[in-house]
């Protein structure tokens, strides 16, 4: 099983500017030494030695994960501003069909569907589920005059299928995929999805609760024996103190939580917006410190980059 980040930022998407780019540059100039340029192999030797968020970006496509049970089959969460380019690069290699879930509706998690090209073609089946008996009405909504030029219903594939979740789960392609309703403003479900002997939870927009601590059977069942956990992370904690019922958690509390489910991964996810790479990769060097802390070597924790390829 494994797991592709196509957008990991919250909120709004975040362009890459040519001023983060003349820093970045500016930043390396200011570290070298004559001697860093003297051979080819100082310069590697340099290079090795500059910090991990001068090099490219950590993305600023909002909230779109997919999930690959094996090398035919892919689940998609969210379609933030992500979808885009995972719709881009989408051939009938990978099948004519796309099954995409939605843990909610806000404008960062939808953004990227009325550009998302499989969407069109009359010789794919795109399936639609989320826990919402509305889904379909939502989604039609933001393809409207005035807010778009087109509908859903004139242009895209006939081909849309909308699925409203109920029961306790649904399995597709061999992987057993359950929800939960998240504590965020407006209604929002996390997914996990089990295939093959290995867990995996897509849990973003959420303020964790002290409930959600609890070592009750239905919490259990959820987030008990993760591999892998993608959590919405978005705040340092005084901005989440700052930021009650805002509906985001903050790094420290997502390893706290992944800690007390004996999480193996924590990817830090849906990251702010105002943030640039240099604070995401400290906060994320924040989050690794204190996991060894207070919980030793029991708990991985790694930043959410788009475009990055995990084996769950």
């Amino acid at each position: 099983m494994k797991c592709k980040i196509w957008g990991a930022r919250g909120s709004h998407p975040v362009p890459i500017s040519a001023d983060t780019i003349r820093s970045k540059i500016a930043t390396a100039i200011q570290r070298v030494r004559p001697g860093d340029l003297a051979t080819p192999a100082h310069r590697e030797r340099f290079l090795a030695s500059l910090p991990e968020w001068l090099f490219g970006s950590v993305g600023g496509n909002t909230a779109c994960v997919e999930l690959l049970p094996d090398d035919s089959h892919s689940l998609i969460f969210d379609a933030g501003t992500g979808i885009i380019g995972l719709g881009q690069g989408w051939s009938s290699q990978k099948g004519s069909e796309q099954h995409i879930f939605f843990t909610h509706l806000h404008y960062d998690h939808i953004q990227g569907l009325p550009f998302f090209t499989p969407a069109y073609n009359p010789n794919f089946v795109t399936h639609f589920y989320s826990p919402r008996s509305d889904l379909k009405e939502m989604l039609s909504n933001q393809m409207k005059d005035p807010y778009f030029p087109i509908t859903m219903e004139d242009k895209m594939s006939p081909n849309l299928v909308f699925h409203q979740l109920t029961g306790d789960g649904i399995t597709l392609f061999d992987t057993r995929i359950r929800w939960r309703e998240l504590n965020h403003p407006g209604r929002a479900f996390a997914y996990r999805a089990d295939y093959g002997g290995k867990s995996w939870c897509y849990c973003t927009d959420v303020e964790l609760q002290e409930s959600d601590f609890h070592k009750t059977p239905e919490n259990n069942a959820f987030f008990g024996d993760l591999d892998f956990l993608i959590l919405d992370t978005q705040y340092t904690l005084d901005e989440a103190i700052e930021k009650y019922n805002w509906g985001h958690t903050s790094f420290s509390l997502g390893v706290d939580f992944a800690l007390s489910w004996d999480v193996k991964k924590l990817y830090l996810f849906h990251h702010e917006p105002q943030y640039s790479d240099r604070k995401l990769y400290q906060n994320a060097q924040s989050a690794q410190w204190y996991s060894r802390r207070i919980g030793g070597d029991r708990l991985e924790v790694i930043l959410s980059v788009e475009g990055s390829t995990i084996e769950v």
